[in-house]
């Protein structure tokens, strides 16, 4: 989660090529058979859960981090992630809550980045 990136409030999802591939595979599982995933390490974790709630995005940082969608948000952030997987880049999905928007990034930060 950053407070301030480059003007909003974002919570930022990066890593490699590889990472990405992850990261498709716990979304995809979402839409199919679990409700909840956890993705990155350590401090860096987050819990992406599915709602109920039709265009639901919503963002929560407490104790920890939580990304809460719909399955039609689980289904975009999908087709978002497909082209990261051979590329350098980001996509944007809007968010509430505590963040404005998800930032997804394949190859824009080193692997030890920190939140």
């Amino acid at each position: 989660m950053f407070d301030d990136f480059n003007g909003s409030a974002i919570l930022l999802l990066w890593g490699d090529n590889a990472d990405m591939a992850v990261l498709l595979d716990q979304v995809r599982s979402l839409d199919k058979d679990r409700h909840t995933v956890q993705v990155g390490h350590g401090e860096n974790t987050i819990t992406i859960m599915v709602s109920a709630e039709a265009g639901r995005s919503h963002v929560r940082s407490d104790a920890v981090i939580s990304w809460e969608c719909c399955k039609d948000t689980l289904r975009r952030t999908a087709d978002l992630i497909g082209p990261l997987l051979n590329s350098t880049g980001h996509q944007f999905v809007d968010a509430d809550g505590q963040a404005e928007e998800v930032v997804i990034s394949a190859n824009e930060y080193p692997a030890d980045f920190e939140r």
